[in-house]
C-alpha cells in the first residue's frame, strides 16, 4: 500500500522562516495569484495613479486599498515572527515585498558566493 506525505495547504500561504528566499518567493507569488490576480498586480505595480474623474477616484482607490490590505495580510500570514518584524512598518505590499527581496535575496547571494 502506498503512503502519501502531507502536501502544502491551498488555503494557507507558504511560511518563510528566513531561508531559501528564492524558492519561497516563487511559491508565494503563485499562492497570491491563485487567491486573486489583482492582488498580485497591486504587489508588482502598486497603486499610485489616480483616475481623472472624482467619483471614480473614490471607488477605484477604495478597491485598490482593499487589494493592498489583502495582499499585506496574505504576505504577513506567510512570514514567521522574526521576519515579520523586519517588514511590519511597511504601509504598502509592494514596499513590503521589495524589502523582503532586498534583505533576503542579498543574504542568499552572499551565502552562495561564500560556498562557491
Amino acid at each position: 500500500m502506498a503512503r502519501f506525505e502531507e502536501g502544502r495547504s491551498i488555503s494557507c500561504p507558504p511560511l518563510f522562516e528566513g531561508e531559501a528566499y528564492s524558492q519561497w518567493s516563487n511559491v508565494m507569488k503563485y499562492f497570491i495569484q491563485a487567491q486573486d490576480f489583482e492582488v498580485w498586480d497591486i504587489i508588482e505595480e502598486g497603486y499610485l495613479e489616480a483616475p481623472k474623474e472624482k467619483k471614480k477616484l473614490r471607488s477605484e482607490n477604495d478597491m485598490k486599498a482593499k487589494l493592498n490590505s489583502r495582499a499585506m495580510h496574505i504576505l504577513l500570514c506567510g512570514l514567521n515572527e522574526e521576519v515579520s518584524k523586519k517588514v511590519s512598518t511597511c504601509k504598502r505590499h509592494k514596499e513590503m515585498w521589495g524589502k523582503l527581496e532586498t534583505i533576503w535575496q542579498r543574504r542568499e547571494e552572499r551565502c552562495c558566493y561564500i560556498m562557491c
